[in-house]
């Protein structure tokens, strides 16, 4: 839209910002987007869709063999597994308990103006 990060609060205010911001972030096509969500590149939502169309048809075509997919720009979801811990479920539990009590990973309280 022309705007350069020295026009914040001045040709452009931070709800308008913030608004071309949300936009861009809900918009696969746009690099914000890509590198928000760790994706090598962006991709039209009708990219997708022909990629895997693409990968059923070659999956029907290719007999016993199970073809590699068409490269995606996301990582595997499937290949790692996130996260993990040596607590027992009670332990963890008591973790999140705790954590909810003290008030941790809530949303912080929206201003008011005026």
């Amino acid at each position: 839209m022309g705007y350069k990060p020295e026009d914040i609060g001045e040709a452009a205010d931070h709800v308008l910002v913030s608004r071309l911001l949300d936009v861009r972030l809900k918009d696969t096509t746009s690099w914000l987007f890509a590198a928000v969500n760790n994706w090598d590149f962006p991709v039209s939502r009708e990219w997708m869709v022909a990629a895997d169309h693409f990968d059923a048809f070659v999956r029907s075509k290719s007999g016993r063999r199970k073809p590699k997919p068409y490269p995606r720009p996301w990582k595997n979801a499937d290949a790692t597994k996130l996260g993990g811990t040596k607590l027992s479920p009670a332990a963890a539990r008591d973790l999140l308990r705790r954590a909810r009590d003290e008030g941790v990973g809530t949303p912080m309280p929206t201003p008011t103006y005026g």
